[in-house]
Parts: C-alpha cells; sequence; structure tokens
C-alpha cells in the first residue's frame, strides 16, 4: 500500500508542475497581448526599456493596423493610376504619385522599425522575420530605400555650356568681318598699267 503511495506521489508532483507552467505561460501571454516577445530586442532593448513600450504599445494600437491597412489600399490604387511613357516621358499624374510613392516609404519603413524594435528581428520566437507578410513588407521596404539610395546618387545631367562667341543673326556681317573682308589698298604705282589706265 505505501509503494502504491509513493509510486503516485511523483506523478501528482508532475501534474502540479504542469499546472504551474501553464499558469505561468497564460499570465506572460496576457501581460504580452497573446504575442510572445523576447526578454531584448536587437541586443539592447528589454521589455523594461521605455522606447519598447512605446514601440509595442504603438503597434499594438488597433488604430495604428488600420492606418498601415488604408496606407496599403492607397499604395495600390496609385500603382493602378500610374501610367508608364516611354523615353523617361511624363504627365502631371505621374509626377504627383512619385511624390506620393516617398509618402508610403516613409510609412512602411516607420511600421518595420517600430515592428523590429517591438518583437525584436529573426533570433527570437514570434521575431519580426518570423512571419511571412513581415517578410514580404521587409522586402519591399529594402527594395524601396535601395532604389531611392541609387536615385540621390545617379548624376544630375548638366546642360551642355553655350558656345563662348554666341551672336545674334542679322541681316549685317559682324564689323569685325566686315575689316577682313575689305580689300587692302595696293600702292598706285604697283598697279599694272591696265589697272591704271581703268582708273582714270
Amino acid at each position: 500500500m505505501a509503494s502504491n503511495t509513493e509510486a503516485a506521489k511523483p506523478i501528482i508532483m508532475n501534474e502540479e508542475e504542469l499546472k504551474r507552467k501553464q499558469r505561468e505561460k497564460l499570465k506572460k501571454l496576457q501581460a504580452t497581448g497573446g504575442n510572445p516577445r523576447p526578454a531584448r530586442s536587437l541586443f539592447l532593448f528589454n521589455l523594461k526599456n521605455p522606447f519598447r513600450k512605446a514601440c509595442i504599445n504603438i503597434v499594438e494600437w488597433k488604430t495604428f493596423e488600420i492606418i498601415i491597412l488604408l496606407t496599403i489600399f492607397a499604395n495600390c490604387v496609385a500603382l493602378a493610376v500610374f501610367l508608364p511613357m516611354p523615353e523617361d516621358d511624363t504627365n502631371n499624374t505621374n509626377l504627383n504619385l512619385e511624390s506620393l510613392e516617398y509618402i508610403f516609404l516613409v510609412i512602411f519603413t516607420l511600421e518595420c522599425f517600430l515592428k523590429i524594435v517591438a518583437y525584436g528581428f529573426v533570433f527570437h520566437e514570434g521575431a519580426y522575420l518570423r512571419n511571412c507578410w513581415n517578410i514580404l513588407d521587409f522586402v519591399i521596404v529594402f527594395m524601396g530605400l535601395f532604389t531611392l539610395f541609387m536615385d540621390t546618387r545617379r548624376p544630375i545631367p548638366v546642360p551642355p555650356p553655350a558656345p563662348a562667341a554666341a551672336t545674334v543673326v542679322t541681316g549685317r556681317p559682324d564689323p569685325a568681318v566686315r575689316r577682313k573682308k575689305r580689300p587692302i589698298p595696293t600702292v598706285p604705282s604697283a598697279r599694272g598699267p591696265s589697272e591704271a589706265d581703268s582708273g582714270v
């Protein structure tokens, strides 16, 4: 009888330990809003860091999620309205949409940065790049920033300099040209006899 009770004690202890672990896990999930968060993100920010707390509050704010969804929808509409033209031609609509792309890039970059600080980058469970949608967002943001960087490094085309001796086209020749075309006076004694007789 005693041996049976001794054999049952470890089983009871294991059940109690399992329940205790489940309660701790539940408390942790409730404290993190259902999203498991690592103790540190980017090896810098712990859960008590005020900046990380602010990032977590913003990312898990329902209005922030709605703003991001509306931005994605507006970006899709802008891509549908954009009209590609050959040989770098453009119109006013395309210019306005290109300016709007910078605003979209800033919003998506800010979302990416806030989520990386809040959940960590890749090494932890539930980190930013452990989600397939976040991987897609990160690739889009990276390509946008890379394109912007390459555009800023592209040399600005400089128009060719104007000719140094630009003259206004008129009916009269330039005075310097008239001087060059003026016949050189000759000494009368140097003329031939026919030229002297014709001059008389």
